[in-house]
């Protein structure tokens, strides 16, 4: 299977009258949607445009080198530099051809880079290995509160990966660690700090989604906002059925699907809104129903359908990714934690954090790196 990708519709349709007779020919106009692609698909090979509007072929090669380093790619461009071969050849390209090409020499480019790929037997056996895994995306949550971050962090953990951040610091930190595809940042107000986060995040992973919830109406005209090539504003207070709705909207392009995303309701989106905030309380099914107007035995159904889990094993997650956060964040006692998240005692917590995240509480997240929160051990009233 071949994925074209290129901004010009006519281009694309010349590569699909070439190549159609030989191989299954995909494509896509711009990079952010063949990345998709890349995530649900099996593709044997890239054919990528250098010069693309908003995010250029050089900086998609190198997204695409970050998941799939043995995926062959073949640049393309109707402008051929030095510097440019030298900068696609340096990040791994196959090869480089240069616009307008022969059918020809096309379609022997194509076959002797299947070769020689087809000739490396290891690299194509750790290929398909990852072929037959489920594409994920990974999702950055960073600011708000920790009950925010950790229900939309599990929320989206269904169908990819999530961590947090609990300041713009311990975000820039993640970036070129975990490498998100999407990050959803939490401003509050419009800050100068924020606008050059966005700035930072543009500039070293140009293909990542950004999603900014903000309760200033007009983000996009204070000053230092203005110039940062941001498309997805959510208004704050939003539900996290909303918010979670929204997320997988930016990381499907033109209604490409992107598999078991999480599709919350009004009801089990109150509840998860209330999980939030009062994680740390004991909450039973009848409690969280009666936030959401709607029977306990109604609410764990529409919860296990929605979620693909049960209230109480969500629950459960969302206090073992907000111990994360204090272990990470505090120098606070696990006693102390795990009194403040809602568990029993210290020793519930370590087989928790044990069982879930196959390690140990003692384990601090790069992520959630920061100054000491004061209120850790306070816990909240019912």
């Amino acid at each position: 299977m071949v994925l074209v990708v290129d901004d010009d519709e006519g281009v694309r349709d010349a590569l699909h009258l070439i190549l159609d007779d030989e191989y299954v020919v995909l494509d896509a106009a711009h990079g952010r949607l063949a990345l998709g692609i890349l995530r649900e698909r099996r593709v044997d090979l890239v054919l990528l445009d250098i010069l693309m509007p908003e995010v250029d072929g050089i900086e998609i090669l190198q997204e695409i080198r970050a998941f799939e380093p043995h995926l062959p790619v073949i640049m393309m461009t109707a402008v051929k530099t030095v510097r440019t071969a030298v900068a696609a050849m340096k990040l791994g390209a196959a090869d480089y051809i240069t616009k307008p090409f022969a059918d020809d020499e096309l379609l022997h480019t194509i076959r002797r880079v299947l070769d020689e790929q087809a000739r490396r037997p290891a690299e194509r056996g750790w290929y398909e290995r990852e072929a037959r895994l489920p594409r994920t995306h990974r999702v950055l949550v960073v600011g708000s509160d920790r009950g925010w971050r950790a229900t939309i962090a599990v929320a989206v953990a269904r169908a990819g990966h999530a961590e947090t951040a609990s300041t713009l610091v311990a975000g820039l930190s993640c970036l070129l660690r975990f490498r998100p595809t999407c990050v959803v940042l939490n401003v509050g107000r419009a800050s100068v700090d924020a606008a050059r986060f966005v700035a930072t995040l543009q500039t070293q992973l140009p293909a990542c989604q950004v999603v900014v919830v903000s309760e200033d109406l007009y983000l996009g005209a204070t000053p230092s906002w203005a110039a940062l090539n941001i498309r997805h504003i959510v208004h704050a207070p939003v539900q996290a059925g909303e918010l979670v709705g929204r997320i997988g909207a930016v990381l499907a392009p033109d209604g490409a699907s992107i598999g078991a995303w999480p599709r919350l309701g009004v009801a089990v989106s109150r509840a998860i809104d209330h999980l939030a905030a009062h994680f740390g309380e004991d909450l039973t099914v009848d409690r969280l129903a009666e936030v959401a107007g709607i029977s306990g035995s109604h609410l764990a159904h529409l919860f296990h359908t929605e979620t693909g889990t049960t209230v109480r094993s969500y629950l459960t997650k969302v206090r073992v990714e907000v111990a994360k956060d204090l272990l990470g964040r505090t120098d606070e006692k696990l006693a102390g934690i795990a009194t403040f998240t809602g568990f029993f005692d210290a020793s519930h917590l370590a087989r928790v954090f044990r069982r879930r995240r196959r390690g140990t509480p003692s384990v601090t997240c790069p992520c959630s790196a920061g100054r000491r929160a004061p209120d850790a051990t306070r816990r909240r009233s019912p």
